[in-house]
C-alpha cells in the first residue's frame, strides 16, 4: 500500500460509511420533530436530506465510472472479487436513486424512501467493508495473473471474517460511518448558512447537536481503533516508510502518533458542542473533519 492508495481509501471509506448512516439521521431527526413537536429538527433533516443525496449521488457515480471505464478499482476485481464489486455498484447506485426520490416526495414518502435508501447503502457499506479489508491484507492482489490463487485468496478471506481481526475493523467501519456522517453533517449546516436563513436560533442549535453527536461517535471511533492498536501494536517499517516517505527513521513511531488525531477531532467537536455561539467555532469543525481523514488514514496504514 502506497501513500496515494491509502490516501484515496480512507476517503472511499468516509464518504461510503457516511452515507450509509446520513439517511437514518434524516428519519431519526424527521422522528424528534414529531415526538418532540419541534421543527427545528424537520429542518435540519431537510439540509441532511440535500447533503445525502449529493453525498451518495457523487459516491455512486465514482464507482459508475471506475466500473465502465475499466479504472484502478476494477482492474483489481478478478475471479469472485468481480461479482461483490458489481454488487457493491449497483447497491450504491439504488442507495442514490432512493436518496434524490426522497427531496421530490411529501413526508410520508421522504420516511420510506429515505428507510430504502439507509438499506440499500448499508448493503453497499458492508461489500465495501469486505472488499476494504482484503485490500489492506493483500487479498484482492495476491492471485494477480493466476485464476486459481485468486479464488484460494478469496476463499481464504471468506473464512477469516470470523476473526477478531475483522471484527475490529467492522466495528472501526461502523462507527466511523457515525462519526463521518455527524462531521461532514455538520460542516454541511454551516455551509448552507448563507443559502437557508432560518435564523441563529437555528443554527446553534443544528451545529451544537451535530457537534455533540459527532463528539459522541468519534470517542467510540477513537476506542475502536485503540482496539486495533493492541491487536497489532508493531508496525512493520518499510510498510511505515511506504506510508510516510518524508518520515524517515521515524516513520513507524509516526505511523502510531497518527492515530492521535482522532481523539484531537473529538475535542475540536466537543468544543464546537459547548460553544455559546456555534457558528463563530465554524472553522474548527472543518479543521476536526480534516484530522478525522488524517487519523483514519494512519489506522488504514496499521491493518
Amino acid at each position: 500500500m502506497t501513500f496515494f492508495t491509502c490516501a484515496a481509501l480512507a476517503v472511499l471509506l468516509i464518504v461510503g460509511f457516511s452515507g450509509a448512516m446520513l439517511p437514518f439521521v434524516s428519519v431519526w431527526d424527521h422522528r424528534l420533530a414529531s415526538v418532540r413537536r419541534r421543527s427545528l429538527y424537520d429542518k435540519c433533516a431537510g439540509q441532511t436530506e440535500s447533503f445525502t443525496a449529493a453525498l451518495q449521488v457523487l459516491f455512486a457515480l465514482a464507482l459508475v465510472a471506475d466500473l465502465l471505464a475499466g479504472g484502478w478499482i476494477n482492474r483489481l476485481m478478478t475471479g469472485p472479487w468481480g461479482f461483490v464489486w458489481e454488487c457493491l455498484v449497483l447497491a450504491s447506485a439504488v442507495a442514490a436513486l432512493c436518496a434524490v426520490a426522497v427531496l421530490f416526495v411529501r413526508r410520508a414518502g421522504k420516511m420510506a424512501f429515505g428507510v430504502l435508501s439507509g438499506l440499500a447503502s448499508t448493503l453497499s457499506a458492508c461489500l465495501l467493508c469486505i472488499l476494504s479489508w482484503g485490500f489492506c491484507l493483500g487479498a484482492l492482489t495476491a492471485g494477480a495473473g493466476s485464476e486459481e490463487e485468486t479464488v484460494q485468496a478469496f476463499l481464504v478471506l471468506m473464512a477469516g471474517l470470523q476473526s477478531l481481526g475483522f471484527a475490529l475493523f467492522a466495528a472501526f467501519s461502523l462507527f466511523l460511518g457515525l462519526t463521518g456522517a455527524y462531521a461532514l453533517a455538520l460542516c454541511w449546516h454551516i455551509l448552507c448558512r448563507n443559502r437557508d436563513d432560518f435564523g441563529r436560533d437555528y443554527y446553534s442549535f443544528a451545529l451544537s447537536m451535530r457537534a455533540r453527536q459527532a463528539f459522541c461517535a468519534g470517542l467510540l471511533l477513537t476506542v475502536s481503533a485503540a482496539a486495533m492498536f493492541w491487536l497489532t501494536p508493531v508496525v512493520d517499517a518499510e510498510r511505515a516508510l511506504a506510508l510516510l516517505p518524508f518520515a524517515g527513521v521515524y516513520a513507524s513511531h509516526a505511523l502510531t502518533a497518527g492515530m492521535l488525531c482522532l481523539p484531537l477531532a473529538a475535542l475540536l467537536w466537543y468544543a464546537v458542542a459547548h460553544a455559546a455561539l456555534p457558528m463563530q467555532k465554524r472553522s474548527l469543525a472543518f479543521l476536526a473533519l480534516v484530522l478525522l481523514v488524517a487519523g483514519v488514514y494512519f489506522v488504514l496504514g496499521r491493518v
